[in-house]
């Protein structure tokens, strides 16, 4: 089950245009980068992730004494990472600057798991603390309903300690509760924010935008778009014309498109900063521009493909008929891993491949799933099964492939190959966090190798490892899986059948 090796010239799907080896020729073919992505971007190494290589809290003399006792006692956290290291203390020193110039808007490229949530957080919270009058100054925008609601909990952890209020407007609550959490009208008639801080998604800001009364953008300060490739693919960016018009900014004035004139800065023209966040962030600036980035700073990670030492990478060669069962061989004799995610297509895959599995695999390892058309509670009260072992396996597709923080997954199987490098890299990206030890296994069919090769293998060639699985090897679980394949059959058949009457 090995792949013969062919020397063909790299496929770079998503290039590292801070890649020194590449070529002139194809530096050009590539791009034509401005300098803010090339030259004068700031390099990290998001692969030192060892305690002998980061930043000890309490060494850090630009973070306010009791925010470090927060991030020790509360969260439990001793070192900065990388990207925390290099990004904090840049923001906090903008922060204090006096320039009449707003504030350069940032982007930063590193890999999941590597603390993205904590390096604009951390900050922010303290630039805003010192604030006399509560007005929300921060927008946190997420592409989903989970991911803002995972960020939320985060931010309420540093935030309730100092005295700072965070809404999450994701559609967890009524529209109309989340009104009443927003705003409150004085007997005078006049409105006053009771929030510092919201969490969202861009279709609910825009929302609260139009009908909530009173809610005001006057005083923002910061707008951090996190998974920003994915907001930029999935939303049109409507919702950023209309949250310059409720901030009081024309957007064509504050971009790095065009000269920046001081005349034009005004004491009644609002401005804020910008904060792109992403493992797999765009370096495509004709893309960026939608934004209307203000003189941009890149902060990026110095790998090409932007992903965790601790990680090992493998795949299998294999044929579609005997997958479930792979899989289901390897949990029990090679794996042994108390935590692995398995990521497939489709919902229908997701409950066959849960429903094999559950058949094949002995009773003491507890296997789940999660689509998304369940119910967000539903959904939830898995996730913290997962979490605290009560679930060992978890089926899912890609709701959770990307930002969503489980702590100790082992192991995660790519059942499907992934049709690019991004979806590649947040799914296995779910797995090796925080510097900890993970696995990635990547099934492929036979008929999809040349795909394989060009979207993933060549881009990884050094990266990802066969392992060598043979039919002889499962043999002895043929009997079970076919009495497993035929159990199947029959409970779909009953459920037709029940959809029928």
């Amino acid at each position: 089950m090995s792949i013969e090796e062919k020397h063909d010239e790299d496929f770079t799907i998503f290039p590292n245009i801070l890649d020194e080896n590449l070529s002139s020729k194809k530096r050009k073919d590539l791009y034509r980068l401005p300098e803010w992505m090339s030259s004068l971007a700031k390099r990290f190494d998001s692969r030192q992730l060892q305690t002998e290589t980061t930043t000890s809290i309490n060494q850090i003399d630009y973070l306010d004494e009791d925010i470090r006792s927060i991030l020790i006692n509360n969260l439990s956290i001793q070192y900065l990472f990388p990207v925390q290291s290099q990004v904090i203390p840049y923001l906090i020193q903008q922060n204090q600057s006096h320039s009449p110039i707003p504030l350069a808007d940032i982007c930063v490229s590193s890999p999941t798991g590597s603390g993205k949530t904590l390096t604009y957080v951390i900050p922010l919270l303290q630039c805003i603390r010192h604030r006399v009058i509560r007005a929300i100054r921060i927008i946190i925008l997420l592409p989903v309903q989970d991911l803002a609601e995972q960020v939320y909990h985060v931010v309420n952890q540093i935030g309730n300690k100092l005295q700072l209020k965070t809404a999450l407007l994701a559609g967890q609550q009524s529209f109309e509760d989340e009104q009443k959490i927003l705003v409150k009208q004085q007997l005078n008639g006049s409105w006053t924010s009771s929030i510092d801080i919201i969490v969202c998604t861009p279709g609910r800001l825009v929302e609260h935008i139009s009908r909530t009364s009173g809610f005001s953008l006057i005083n923002l300060r910061y707008l951090v778009i996190d998974e920003a490739d994915r907001i930029i693919d999935e939303f049109k960016q409507d919702w950023l014309n209309i949250l310059d018009n409720a901030v009081g900014l024309l957007s064509h004035l504050k971009n790095d498109f065009q000269p920046y004139m001081l005349s034009q800065s005004s004491s009644n023209r609002k401005t804020y900063q910008k904060l792109l966040f992403s493992a797999t962030l765009t370096h495509n600036p004709e893309i960026l521009q939608q934004l209307n980035l203000f003189r941009p700073v890149l902060f990026s990670s110095s790998t090409s493909i932007i992903m965790p030492s601790t990680l090992r990478e493998n795949f299998i060669i294999c044929s579609i008929t005997y997958k479930p069962l792979i899989i289901a061989y390897l949990i029990q004799n090679q794996l042994h891993s108390e935590r692995i995610m398995i990521f497939v297509h489709s919902k229908k895959d997701v409950d066959r491949l849960s429903s094999l599995l559950k058949l094949l695999l002995p009773d003491n390892i507890k296997v789940s799933h999660i689509s998304r058309k369940l119910p967000s509670k539903k959904i939830q009260t898995r996730l913290n099964m997962f979490e605290h072992g009560q679930i060992q396996i978890l089926v899912c597709s890609d709701v959770l492939a990307r930002g969503i923080d489980i702590p100790n997954i082992d192991c995660v199987i790519l059942y499907d190959l992934p049709k690019n490098i991004r979806t590649y890299t947040h799914r296995i990206g779910r797995t090796a966090r925080a510097g900890k030890l993970g696995r990635s296994i990547t099934m492929v069919e036979k008929e999809r190798l040349i795909m394989f090769r060009t979207t993933i293998k060549t881009y990884r060639r050094n990266k990802l490892k066969p392992m060598n699985i043979r039919k002889e090897n499962f043999s002895f679980m043929l009997n079970d899986y076919q009495k497993a394949l035929e159990i199947f059959s029959s409970q779909e058949q009953k459920k037709k059948l029940k959809q029928k009457k």
